[in-house]
């Protein structure tokens, strides 16, 4: 079953609800798909500077889209480099359990289709997905959503006409990847690297 962790502070004031959101999702989709909260790491950790210092890139940051959109014009915050490593360490666990996951945050509000939605990306051919894109659209940039197609119709098909939906989302520090615009969903006999650019 396909696991979906939803990053939550401790200390947060939306824990409660996310507690509920988690023990409702398990009940609606029991067999499917198994949520739980994962602890965000916050700048209270005990161990917060050792992370930064040993797992995060500083000047991969200036290479990034979302530092150069209307979101971020300087080095990460404590709270955002805090919301890095909740992700990063996320990532090790999707490497570790060599199993798709979905990873949220507190903010998130489920749709009606989210499990349609999850059937979808679990069969498109892409190891990474992103489920929002917002901070994309305040400046002029390449990236582009690609549709999925059949292999009879990928040969013919043109990535360059979709343009990436933007959502009102708040989005997390950027985990960029080689495919640029999807979000982690999967991960397949890649090494971490390849989908942290930010990682040292």
């Amino acid at each position: 079953m396909t696991q979906v962790y939803i990053i939550s502070l401790k200390e947060s004031q939306r824990r409660l609800d996310t507690e509920k959101l988690v023990s409702e999702s398990n009940e609606k989709f029991k067999g499917r798909c198994v949520f739980q909260i994962f602890d965000a790491i916050s700048p209270k950790h005990q161990d917060f500077e050792k992370l930064v210092q040993e797992l995060y890139d500083s000047s991969s940051l200036l290479k990034s889209d979302w530092f150069h959109s209307d979101y971020c014009y300087q080095e990460l915050l404590p709270q955002e480099l805090g919301c890095y490593l909740s992700h990063y360490f996320l990532w090790k666990e999707c490497v570790k359990l060599n199993q798709p996951v979905v990873i949220l945050e507190d903010d998130v509000a489920l749709e009606s289709n989210f499990m349609q939605a999850l059937e979808d990306c679990l069969k498109s051919p892409f190891d990474f997905v992103r489920l929002y894109g917002h901070y994309w659209g305040g400046h002029k940039t390449n990236l582009r959503a690609l549709p999925i197609y059949t292999e009879t119709e990928e040969a013919e098909a043109s990535m360059e006409k979709t343009p990436i939906e933007n959502h009102e989302v708040t989005p997390p520090p950027p985990i960029p990847h080689k495919m640029c615009n999807k979000i982690v969903l999967r991960k397949r006999n890649k090494t971490l690297k390849n989908y942290l650019s930010l990682a040292k």
